[in-house]
């Protein structure tokens, strides 16, 4: 066995493969063996280097992995039993938890059908298979219940297993081996292995039991020759590597090989060997890095800047000649990448590869299999249904989009849900023909959902005539060959990969479940966990792209120009948790038994921490030395919302690169901005003009990315002051500016940004004179809009756009269902009477008849059916309260004004133009109090009267109600004196216990919150709270029965006439602006919150944002009582808000 070792900076491939050369010439083939995770790349590059700079095949050399060399010995040879994947170990290993009695597992038995326990059980079982351990081994680790049961689960796993070709493939070959079976045909080759610095006890094994078979096993390490030599190893940079020959050396007659790179002295070798002297103790404080041509290290804002500053560069190399495939991007941390970075290289056009394993959970048809388990298992819910749809997969040749449009519309008008509601016909013809055809009892999903438990392989029959009959198949083969025919072929790649592994899922299901009786529940969450965690691997459609990767995978030498971005603290090193079913303890301990039982023995199990410890050092000086040109390391200041901190590596190079000049420290970090006016920097000092243009240009990257950030560049321009170090960058960008205005591109941004300022816009006197013909009609509620904001009511009451309505049982019907009970509870004459009870029961069996459509439709309406009637059986004892007072005599109910034939007198309001506003309304119950007029209003929500709403124009409805009540007061036979006007809550409040003291005060407590709440006529103040403090909240008083002052809810006579005005006035400024024409998006604005926005249901519209457009609201100025009474009072015309 012979060992070649290079320092890291040397290339060690050209040196192994030097070394296959010369085998293959002596007459011997070649297993070139490399780690999986760099099998293609490497593959390209052997292949490239053995023929002198030109791809191609090679018939004596074969790059391969360990695992895969079984496979080229008995490829040939016939096996009838069907092999599990990953996806069908899962299976195999849910059926044989659920065939193991609850008392033998009391531990694992509540998880069983939980997919995560179930991928550890599998990872666990393939990890002891790869350390050489049976499953009794793991009580070595810890003779603990939990380890018994995993022991026991791994058993009957076993036997399970023996029924498929899924023996270790490995250990037969070994076996094989052993018994010199192949040793005839394995005599003529040699192994070269590269990128392993350890291996697994089963790779271990088989490389042990090769080294007597083979001509030759030629393994090559990254080490250096003072580390080789080193009687000390601990904490060493290249310590795995070495501790691997060290093992090897023990076992094997070893020849170590040392290959000189003496020749190369560049940054990235001075690095090096400074990180080998820091590892073991021997840096002294003269070892710097002087020079460090071809390394950055840029510190940026944050992740998204940091990914614009790599696309930026890229763009400026391609505009050097430099390739694609020239370049590699490295990622702290990929995951959070995987949008961010895609969204920024699209804008930059530069195409890329991601080399990593894909997941389907984000395709349609993993969509669509989740969506009909969740159809059966939630019983047809509307949501359920539309998400199957809107797939695009599922669906009939008789269908348009439009069709599953008109169905969505008519469905959720009719909030329809359940099964029983999608048997009947449709009204909508659109809609009836998708029922029909895609839900209907002779469609294709209720031919499988209807199905009733059967056997597996039936399950799989039924599911693949469902993807025939439904279409699904031909629909990811239009997907497939659009892509293909559009030259998207990393998409046709991603439907045709996604295509075979459920086939492979289906294939596997039928092995594993095929003969057992399933529910289709069952069945679909099998295939949906199988299917949902699957991961398929693409290759590159196009040679010529930047590569993108983890820089865990990275290997040095790998490319010319290297940025690795996000190595923040946490991302650089990357310290992996153990998420396995044993712990780093008992990984220890029972490789410490292992040892103690069996002191040569290979076998073993990984311990996570410890290899991390010695592994992150390595990685770090891989990446170090990955490019051949450039290298920049990028650190983000703000990544995933959080401050970073600098990575322990970085701050090493930052140290030792550090010096002083002119007294000050330098160091080698170079702080990015989104965009640098004073960005200067020496390349010409005779020639200032080419400084500023090259490092200016250095800021566009391409059109695209310039359009996207013209916004800044303008604010920094703006919010920079002119000075000379920015002069000639300013004259650029003004000059650029000046170009791209004739652009069409570009004038398109202008007008977006234009839209997004909400100016006011001015309707041209011929629309005025259109929409508003005659006299202003309009509800009191929609001024009450109006005032909330100005666009709304102009959305909503002139041009008449309704937001999406619900025919369902919705608040407006449950409205007007309370006002028909009240009404004909207080119109009762059995109501006067004592049978208050007999009363309200007999208003709600009349009332209840013409609601029935209603609240019969489904088992939600009657419950809301049954709540709604707790509500109004609480609220009617207020009623009976109400009339049980003599002073208070209720004069009508439900009283219109504005309305044709309406009881009361239209409430008008003078405009210009001899035009009128005519306002429309509903009291719902007139009442009398020591003769004197007051309006009462039923409300479903807990509405208080606001004197700052009132004044503002937010709450218009109770002065408006009483200045009808005072207009119309002969006809009420009364005097022209208001009381006041209340709300009354219709509840069922809920009463917290710990909010009394005992039992008895529950009812007291009841009677307070259900009480009338409004404000009231200070001159009766007195008289109301002799008669009428058990019915109305009246506020607090002093010990004489008179209101304190600070009492909101009483006003005195005068006070209310002026609120009345004032409300008039309100009416007549919105009626006058609404006439002129004149709109504006301007939401009322409360402390520094568009309160206007709260409920509405145009945001959509208007593209209101508060971050942005907070200045266009209509602020209101905050008053309090005292000085809005005082402003009424004097008349003063000063406003509530500014607009």
């Amino acid at each position: 066995m012979k060992v070649i070792h290079t320092d890291i900076y040397g290339h060690l491939t050209e040196f192994l493969v030097d070394e296959a050369r010369d085998h293959i010439i002596a007459g011997k083939k070649i297993f070139y063996i490399v780690p999986s995770s760099l099998s293609f790349e490497k593959e390209k590059e052997i292949l490239t280097r053995f023929n002198s700079g030109q791809d191609g095949a090679l018939f004596d050399l074969t790059v391969t992995r360990l695992k895969q060399l079984p496979w080229y010995f008995d490829k040939n040879q016939d096996n009838d039993r069907k092999s599990l994947s990953t996806i069908g170990l899962a299976m195999l290993m849910r059926q044989t938890l659920n065939q193991i009695p609850d008392e033998q597992i009391p531990i694992c038995r509540f998880m069983r059908d939980k997919h995560g326990f179930i991928t550890q059980l599998v990872d666990l079982y393939q990890e002891l298979t790869a350390a050489n351990l049976m499953p009794e081994d793991l009580l070595l680790a810890a003779d603990s219940n939990k380890n018994k049961e995993l022991a026991l689960i791994f058993e009957e796993f076993e036997y399970q297993l023996g029924h498929f070709s899924n023996d270790n493939k490995l250990q037969r070959f070994i076996d094989k081996l052993v018994n010199n079976e192949l040793t005839l045909e394995l005599q003529n080759y040699v192994l070269i292995i590269e990128g392993y610095s350890r291996f697994s006890a089963e790779e271990m094994t088989l490389i042990d039991t090769l080294s007597s078979r083979v001509s030759d096993i030629i393994l090559g390490i990254y080490a250096s020759k003072k580390a080789i030599s080193a009687t000390f190893i601990e904490g060493n940079v290249y310590q795995q590597s070495v501790e691997l020959v060290q093992t090897l050396a023990q076992k094997y007659q070893l020849q170590v090989i040392y290959k000189s790179v003496n020749d190369i002295d560049n940054t990235f070798t001075r690095l090096s060997m400074l990180m080998e002297k820091a590892s073991d103790f021997t840096l002294t404080e003269s070892d710097k890095l002087l020079k460090h041509d071809g390394l950055e290290i840029w510190q940026v804002v944050n992740h998204k800047e940091e990914i614009e500053h790599v696309a930026k560069q890229i763009r400026q190399l391609l505009f050097n000649g430099v390739k694609y495939k020239d370049i590699l991007v490295l990622l702290g941390d990929v995951e959070s990448d995987q949008i961010l970075l895609p969204e920024i290289f699209k804008t930059y056009d530069i195409p890329f590869f991601y080399a990593q394993e894909k997941s389907m959970k984000d395709h349609p048809l993993i969509v669509l299999i989740e969506s009909l388990l969740k159809i059966k298992t939630n019983h047809y819910q509307l949501n359920d249904l539309l998400n199957l749809l809107k797939t695009e997969l599922y669906t009939s040749k008789r269908l348009s989009l439009q069709d599953i449009y008109s169905f969505e519309i008519y469905s959720l008008q009719r909030n329809l849900r359940g099964k029983a509601k999608f048997t009947k016909e449709f009204e909508d013809l659109k809609a009836e023909k998708v029922r029909l055809t895609l839900i209907g009892p002779s469609s294709p999903l209720q031919i499988l959902l209807g199905s009733q438990p059967q056997k597996g392989q039936a399950w799989v029959k039924k599911f693949q005539s469902f993807l025939e009959t439904g279409q699904v198949k031909e629909k990811i083969e239009q997907l497939y060959f659009n892509a293909e025919a559009s030259g998207h072929f990393e998409k046709s790649s991603e439907h045709l990969e996604v295509w075979k592994l459920l086939i492979t899922v289906l294939e596997e299901f039928t092995a594993v479940f095929g003969l057992e009786r399933l529910t289709l529940e069952q069945f679909l969450e099998i295939v949906e966990a199988g299917i949902k965690n699957a991961a398929y691997r693409l290759v590159p459609a196009n040679v010529d792209v930047v590569q993108v990767k983890s820089y865990e995978l990275v290997e040095p030498h790998t490319a010319d120009y290297v940025f690795a971005i996000g190595l923040t603290q946490s991302n650089f090193p990357k310290n992996k948790q153990n998420t396995s079913l044993i712990s780093d303890d008992e990984r220890a301990n029972l490789n410490q038994k292992l040892s103690e039982i069996e002191s040569d023995s290979l076998k073993f199990i990984d311990e996570p921490s410890f290899i991390n410890y010695k592994k992150n050092s390595f990685t770090a000086l891989q990446l170090f030395n990955a490019a051949n040109k450039q290298l920049v390391l990028s650190i983000p200041e703000i990544y995933a919302n959080e401050q970073t901190d600098l990575s322990q590596f970085l701050q090493f190079i930052i140290d030792i690169s550090a010096q002083k000049i002119d007294g000050k420290r330098q160091t080698i970090v170079d702080y990015k901005d989104s965009i640098n006016l004073n960005d200067k920097h020496p390349i010409n000092p005779d020639d200032n003009n080419l400084v500023y243009q090259n490092n200016t240009i250095k800021q566009i990257g391409n059109y695209d990315g310039l359009l996207a950030n013209l916004g800044r560049i303008e604010r920094l321009l703006m919010s920079t002051p002119e000075s000379e170090e920015t002069r000639l960058s300013r004259s650029f960008w003004i000059s650029l500016f000046r170009i791209m205005t004739k652009n069409p591109d570009y004038q398109h941004v202008l007008s977006s940004v234009k839209t997004d300022q909400l100016e006011k816009r001015q309707l041209e006197s011929s629309v005025i004179a259109a929409l508003y013909p005659t006299d202003l009609n309009a509800s009191v509620s929609s001024f009450e809009n109006f005032y909330n904001c100005e666009y709304q009511y102009f959305i909503n009451n002139t041009l008449h756009i309704k937001a999406f309505e619900k025919i369902d049982l919705d608040s407006r019907i449950s409205g007007s269902y309370f006002h028909e009970v009240f009404e004909h509870l207080m119109r009762s004459e059995q109501a006067e009477a004592t049978s208050f009870e007999a009363a309200l029961t007999h208003s709600l069996l009349e009332v209840d008849s013409k609601y029935e459509d209603f609240f019969k439709r489904d088992a939600t309406s009657r419950y809301t059916w049954t709540r709604l009637k707790d509500i109004i059986k609480q609220t009617s004892t207020m009623l009976k309260q109400t009339l049980e007072n003599t002073g208070i005599q209720s004069l009508a109910f439900e009283q219109a004004f504005g309305f044709d034939q309406s009881g009361l007198k239209t409430y008008q309001v003078d405009l210009q133009n001899n035009k009128k506003l005519n306002l429309r309304g509903i009291i719902d119950r007139v009442d009398s109090i020591f003769e004197t007029l007051g309006a009462v209003d039923y409300k479903s929500g807990d509405k208080k009267f606001e004197l700052q709403s009132a004044y503002d124009g937010t709450s218009l409805q109770f002065l408006t109600y009483l200045d009808i009540l005072r207009q119309n007061a002969k006809q009420f036979g009364t005097s022209q004196t208001i009381w006041g006007a209340l709300y009354l809550h219709l509840q069922n409040p809920i009463i917290a216990l710990k909010s009394v003291n005992q039992i008895d005060d529950i009812s007291s407590e009841l009677k307070n919150k259900m009480r009338y709440t409004g404000f009231f006529n200070s001159d009766l103040a007195s008289h109301l709270k002799d008669n009428f403090d058990h019915l109305f909240n009246l506020g607090q008083f002093t010990k004489e029965g008179l209101p304190y002052k600070n009492n909101s809810n009483f006003y005195s006579e005068s006070e209310i006439s002026a609120l009345m005005t004032h409300n008039e006035t309100l009416y007549q400024e919105a009626g006058q602006k609404i006439l002129s024409g004149k709109i504006e998006i301007n939401p009322v604005v409360v402390k520094h919150y568009a309160k206007g926005c709260q409920f509405c249901q145009f945001k959509s519209i208007c593209g209101f944002e508060s971050d942005n457009h907070l200045p266009s609201g209509r602020k209101v100025n905050l008053k309090s009582k005292e000085e809005i009474r005082a402003s009424l009072l004097t008349g003063g015309k000063e406003n509530a808000t500014t607009h």
